[in-house]
């Protein structure tokens, strides 16, 4: 399980813990400007080689948009089907709408929380998408999504002329519905070699990409730090350009 803490230091670096602990789930200061979040992430490095690793990362929107636009239970189209995102690994191939099939080069995951002012942790949203919303495949089980999810709802072109709508746009009370989760849920996002549409649930929806300016919204220890949590890319020309408009 992740915990959320607080801490006084810019870049706090991570601490054992176990199930039981849950003083580490207390860890408060009212003096504290920063809130952290555990991370777990899996890459493939460019000899192909399979790394794993968990790391604290600042709770900020910018880095948590990187790890939170599935939940746990989405299927994600693979070259041999459907597969559940908590059972892909680095080097599989995944099945996208406009590029063949890729190879999965990484996947992280968090966990969010519900609400909990004893431990400061911010309301979160999850969104439900209704089967049959969205050219959701009537075999497949609702679609649970996370924040910082975009998808290509209807049918629309999946070429570049296409454009990506945030989930939280698409919220309308009957195909796409915002639940606030009374448990922690896992949440995971992934990287191709290039910016993509997949398939969750038969659901358009694209792979992680920054964007363009991410170096320009966060300090430069900020942002080494932020790279540094894609150990397979050197820098963010590497994760190639943005695809899809958003």
């Amino acid at each position: 399980m992740s915990y959320i803490v607080r801490s006084n230091a810019a870049m706090p670096k991570p601490r054992a813990w176990t199930v039981n602990q849950p003083t580490e789930q207390k860890v408060r200061s009212e003096s504290a400007k920063i809130m952290t979040r555990r991370v777990d992430i899996e890459w493939m490095s460019g000899d192909g080689e399979i790394h794993q690793k968990s790391a604290i990362a600042p709770a900020m929107p910018l880095f948590e948009d990187a790890f939170c636009a599935f939940a746990q239970g989405t299927l994600i189209q693979t070259a041999d089907g459907y597969v559940a995102i908590e059972d892909l690994s680095p080097g599989m191939q995944i099945a996208t709408a406009d590029g063949g099939t890729q190879p999965l080069k990484w996947i992280g995951s968090m966990t969010i929380f519900p609400h909990n002012v004893n431990l400061g942790v911010e309301e979160a949203s999850l969104f439900r998408l209704t089967e049959g919303g969205y050219g959701l495949d009537r075999s497949a089980p609702d679609l649970m999504l996370g924040p910082s999810a975009r998808l290509l709802p209807g049918i629309m072109a999946t070429d570049s002329s296409s454009c990506l709508i945030p989930i939280e746009e698409l919220a309308d009370g009957n195909s796409v519905i915002r639940i606030r989760p009374f448990s922690p849920v896992r949440v995971f996002h992934i990287c191709l070699d290039s910016h993509r549409l997949i398939r969750a649930n038969g659901v358009l929806a694209e792979t992680f990409h920054p964007g363009g300016n991410t170096h320009m919204h966060l300090s430069h220890e900020m942002f080494a730090h932020y790279l540094a949590l894609f150990p397979h890319v050197t820098s963010e020309a590497d994760f190639g350009p943005l695809n899809h408009k958003r």
